[in-house]
């Protein structure tokens, strides 16, 4: 039977309060026998403690395998489909909305992580705890209702203020860290690539000055966050403390007392609040994830999937009918333009003239006025543009993996052998497929990672195909054997290439201005 991700959770806090209570009851119990045994009762007696000692044993084990593999589960399952459900709104608005969306990539990559890591070890154990702490005093209450003066406040202090403290002191002290440290690493970041220009203009001492005010900004903060969790660490030694010592005060106080209630009280504020000293040491660093948890909450509320439109376009044609490709304002020209399969389209105009965007618009990155259809259907309004339509930008991101994951990027099933045919065209086989390419191909010269590019581009499957400034970087020797390499495994697809330089075969030209 397949359980809903409510009733799993629900399951795994049952099992993991079930894996407190039953580590409670094993010590009481081992309590009530250890006294029972000095007093050398009937052997039925003891017969009895120690079938109740193995049982909590067991029962504890069971419960605390189960509450593992339930838990795990459970959470995994649930944020796996707030991931999904994120990727699949992201991906559907990054057409309309790409400077608000893009940056939610850290949400879907760490936030959601952090929120996995924050209902595992903080969300659920707290419940646990707190079903077991209301065991606990039940069991004071049955073993003497004296000991409820003391049990209780310790209960409330470690139920609600302890929580109360972290959420009110510790959270926010933990956002304000984490706001610093990714701005110290953003600085550090633009340091480090700035550094060489720094040495030589001499202004590296100011961003060594800088560096090291946010240091100590960072220290202070860390320094803040150490003193008040030692404060609610201290506190919650405090508490256990106070509750063992007033429970001997009011047992010794009473005139009558039984010795096996002396042992099991004494046992039991010393278990009783496990679920609560093992809980707390992530609880109180928890604000960063704390923080995640609510962002991905927010976001998955927030961003809808959009459903399939269903267009697909009749035809591989492309055709461009007063189009004006835009980021945030429109500043082109309207064009007009067709291309149709086999045709090669050559798009020039000066610097600032919006090809990229035209580009960027087409691969549908960009908002544009006007109509870019592919086969009829609006380039907007395509599902699977991917498939229709694909290329290179003018600065291509290069990931940091092997050459080749980079280029199965295109085409995931593409063999070791059509990779090394797709290098050879573009004259890139100095690099062995296996080879690390670093974060952002920094290894890779100007000229290899645009080449690298055009290999990308030229293993997709898609019927269109743009390459914007495919010569940049190249020597003119091995811009004209590339072009007509380019010209070979093209042939067929509608190629749109934008360039500065001279582009030898072509069906028509365009050229862009500004308004």
């Amino acid at each position: 039977m397949k359980l809903s991700q409510r009733t799993s959770f629900a399951f795994a806090v049952a099992l993991g309060s079930f894996a407190l209570i039953g580590g409670t009851g094993l010590t009481v119990s081992s309590a009530w026998l250890i006294t029972m045994a000095s007093q050398h009762p009937p052997v039925l007696v003891l017969s009895v403690a120690i079938v109740m000692v193995r049982f909590f044993g067991i029962f504890r084990s069971v419960a605390r395998y189960g509450e593992r593999v339930i838990s795990h589960e459970a959470i995994f399952k649930k944020l796996t489909g707030v991931r999904v459900k994120l990727f699949t709104a992201i991906a559907s608005q990054l057409r309309s909305n790409s400077s608000e969306i893009a940056h939610q990539g850290k949400t879907i990559i760490d936030d959601v992580e952090r929120a996995q890591e924050f209902h595992l070890r903080v969300t659920l154990p707290g419940y646990s705890a707190s079903i077991a702490g209301l065991t606990t005093v039940l069991i004071a209450l049955w073993i003497d209702s004296h000991l409820l003066i003391w049990i209780l406040p310790t209960v409330a202090l470690f139920a609600v203020v302890i929580p109360t403290l972290v959420r009110r002191e510790l959270d926010p002290l933990a956002s304000k860290i984490e706001d610093s440290e990714n701005a110290f690493a953003a600085q550090i970041s633009e340091a480090s690539h700035a550094i060489i220009e720094a040495e030589v203009f001499g202004y590296s001492e100011r961003y060594r000055r800088e560096l090291l005010t946010h240091t100590d900004s960072l220290y202070r903060l860390e320094r803040k966050n150490f003193i008040r969790t030692s404060l609610l660490q201290f506190l919650t030694i405090a508490g256990i403390g106070s509750a063992l010592l007033g429970v001997a005060i009011s047992l010794y106080a009473k005139k009558e007392v039984l010795p096996i209630h002396v042992s099991m009280a004494i046992f039991l504020v010393l278990v009783g609040f496990e679920g609560y000293t093992s809980w707390f040491p992530n609880l109180f660093p928890a604000g960063k994830n704390r923080r995640a948890s609510q962002t991905v909450d927010h976001l998955a509320a927030t961003y809808k999937v959009e459903p399939l439109t269903g267009a697909i376009p009749t035809s591989r044609d492309l055709v461009a009918r007063k189009a004006s490709p835009f980021w945030d304002r429109e500043f082109l020209i309207p064009v007009d333009f067709s291309i149709a399969q086999g045709e090669t389209l050559v798009i020039t105009g000066a610097s600032g003239t919006g090809k990229s965007t035209l580009a960027a618009a087409l691969m549908g990155l960009a908002e544009y006025r006007g109509s870019l259809a592919i086969g009829g259907v609006e380039v907007r309004d395509i599902d699977q543009l991917s498939e229709y339509i694909s290329g290179t930008l003018q600065q291509g991101h290069i990931f940091n993996t092997t050459l080749r994951e980079n280029l199965k990027i295109a085409d995931s099933h593409s063999s070791d052998q059509r990779l090394r045919e797709i290098l050879e065209a573009v004259e890139l086989t100095e690099i062995p497929l296996d080879e690390l390419l670093g974060e952002f191909g920094r290894a890779l010269s100007g000229g290899e990672a645009k080449r690298l590019s055009i290999a990308r581009a030229l293993l997709s499957s898609a019927p269109i195909l743009i390459l914007d400034e495919p010569l940049e970087h190249l020597d003119h020797e091995r811009a004209l054997r590339i072009q007509a390499s380019i010209a070979r495994i093209a042939a067929g697809k509608s190629l749109i290439v934008i360039t500065h330089s001279p582009w030898l075969q072509y069906s028509r030209k365009l050229e862009l201005a500004r308004e």
